[in-house]
C-alpha cells in the first residue's frame, strides 16, 4: 500500500451568479480509502453535495459576481500494485449476460459514436474473440496510430473527429478506444482521475487531470490507458461515465472564466503533510514534473 496525496484549485471570474457543478471529489471505495479531505471554497454561498445517476460526487454552488476560488485536497491510501497492466485471457460476455449496470456502456454518446464506428472496429478487430486481447488491441492501436499533443483538446471533437484528424489529448484516446470497443458490443466508460508522479517523463502526469478507460469481460470493469499504453500504480478516479460530459470537472451554467487551475498527484513518504498545506510544482527541462512538495 501507499499513501498519495491529490488536490486541485480552481478559480473563477463571473460578472454575474451562476450555477456550477465540480466533480473533483474522488470516488469512494475499496480501491481507494480516503484518510483526511479538505474541500473549501472563497465563497460564502454553501456547497451542496450531490451523487449522479454514475454514482459520481457533484458538488452543486453558485458562482457570485467577482472571484471564486475552490480547492479539494486529499490524502489516500491506495494499492501500489499498477493498474492498467496485461489481463490474463478472458472470454467476452455476452450482451445477454451483461449485467444491468453495465449495459449502458454499450450505447453511443456524444463523444463516443460506436454506431458510426461500427464498419471500421469490424474490419480492424472483428477477429479478435478473446475480450483481454481484444480490448488490449484497441488500445495499442489508439496509442499508436493517434499522436499526444498536449493542449489540442476542444470540447467540440469526438472519436470519429479524433480518428480523422489522428492527433489529441487523453480524453481524445479515451473517446476512440471507448467507442471502438462499444462498436464490437463490448462495454467501456470513461474515466476522469490523477495519475500520479513517479518519475515518468510525461508532462501531463501529476499535474493535471487525466482521462483513461475501463472495459467490462470475464465479469469485471479492467482499467486501460490508450494515452501511455502501460501500467500505472496508485490511479485516484474521481468519476466515469459514458464520455466526458459525465466526468468534466465543472460545468458552468453561463458565462464564467477559469483564470487558474492546478493539479497535484503524488506519493506521500514524509510525515507531517496534510491537506490544506501548501504545493509547490517543480518542474523539469522537459516539461515532466520532477517533484511536488509542500511549500
Amino acid at each position: 500500500m501507499m499513501l498519495v496525496r491529490t488536490g486541485c484549485v480552481l478559480t473563477y471570474e463571473a460578472s454575474e451568479a451562476i450555477s456550477l457543478l465540480l466533480l473533483i471529489r474522488p470516488r469512494r471505495g475499496p480501491e481507494q480509502t480516503v484518510l483526511q479531505e479538505l474541500m473549501d471554497t472563497s465563497s460564502v454561498l454553501p456547497l451542496e453535495e450531490l451523487g449522479d445517476s454514475h454514482g459520481n460526487a457533484v458538488v452543486r454552488t453558485t458562482l457570485l459576481p467577482g472571484t471564486t476560488r475552490f480547492r479539494h485536497d486529499a490524502l489516500f491510501l491506495v494499492s501500489s500494485q499498477p493498474h492498467g497492466g496485461k489481463p490474463a485471457a478472458t472470454s467476452r460476455t455476452p450482451v445477454a449476460q451483461l449485467p444491468a449496470d453495465a449495459l449502458r456502456y454499450t450505447f453511443a454518446s456524444r463523444y463516443c459514436e460506436s454506431d458510426r464506428l461500427a464498419g471500421f472496429a469490424a474490419s480492424e478487430f472483428g477477429h479478435i474473440t478473446d475480450g483481454a486481447e481484444l480490448a488490449q488491441a484497441i488500445c495499442e492501436w489508439t496509442y499508436r496510430n493517434i499522436e499526444y499533443r498536449y493542449g489540442s483538446g476542444s470540447a467540440l471533437l469526438s472519436a470519429c473527429d479524433v480518428i480523422g484528424r489522428r492527433y489529441g489529448v487523453c480524453r481524445d484516446f479515451a473517446h476512440v478506444m471507448i467507442a471502438l470497443c462499444r462498436a464490437l458490443d463490448m462495454p467501456a466508460r470513461y474515466v476522469a482521475g490523477h495519475m500520479p508522479y513517479f518519475g515518468v517523463p510525461e508532462a501531463d502526469i501529476g499535474v493535471d487531470f487525466h482521462a483513461y478507460c475501463e472495459v467490462y469481460f470475464g465479469g469485471q470493469w479492467h482499467v486501460f490507458d490508450p494515452r501511455h499504453n502501460k501500467p500505472h500504480p496508485a490511479r485516484i478516479k474521481i468519476a466515469h461515465g459514458m464520455d466526458a460530459v459525465d466526468a468534466a470537472f465543472a460545468t458552468i451554467y453561463g458565462n464564467a472564466r477559469l483564470v487558474d487551475l492546478q493539479v497535484w498527484a503524488y506519493e506521500v513518504t514524509g510525515t507531517g503533510e496534510q491537506p490544506g498545506d501548501a504545493v509547490t510544482v517543480v518542474r523539469g527541462n522537459d516539461g515532466s514534473a520532477i517533484k511536488l512538495m509542500p511549500a
